[in-house]
């Protein structure tokens, strides 16, 4: 018995420094590669829902994102993490004809066994009469 936890202790041992080495290298887990750019449709698509959920739900508006352009990347994260971040920010057209800045950040792939792929968080300035995001969608800039 003594053998087999000696022998688990030092296979468990041996796959933590593997990970702590590959985090001089940057992203550790899927890297770039695995994230979408930031002018991807299926990121601007969630863009343009998230905006749609929040006006159905908590600011009635009646507003929409009719579109995306101009999908741009503005930093991204290579830090010691094992989560890739890359931030985005976009011209988004309005329902009503006119324009505001979308700012968004790309996280992923996250932690633990059943969070895999990506995940978008986004803002358009100007419609957030709350602050959650800060003034001007701040606190997703980087």
């Amino acid at each position: 018995m003594r053998r087999i936890l000696t022998s688990l202790l030092f296979v468990a041992s041996l796959s933590g420094s593997a990970i702590a080495a590959d985090y001089t290298g940057g992203p550790v887990y899927g890297g770039w590669h695995a994230m979408p750019a930031c002018d991807s449709p299926s990121v601007t698509w969630k863009v343009v829902e998230k905006f749609a959920y929040y006006d159905r739900h908590v600011i009635h508006s009646g507003l929409g994102v009719a579109r995306i352009e101009g999908g741009h990347e503005t930093a991204s994260a290579v830090l010691p993490s094992r989560i890739d971040r890359r931030y985005c920010s976009a011209t988004a057209w309005m329902s009503d004809g006119t324009r505001a800045e979308a700012v968004y950040l790309i996280e992923g792939p996250h932690l633990g066994t059943f969070n895999v792929g990506w995940h978008v968080e986004s803002c358009v300035a100007g419609y957030d009469p709350w602050h959650v995001y800060d003034s001007v969608c701040r606190s997703i800039r980087p």
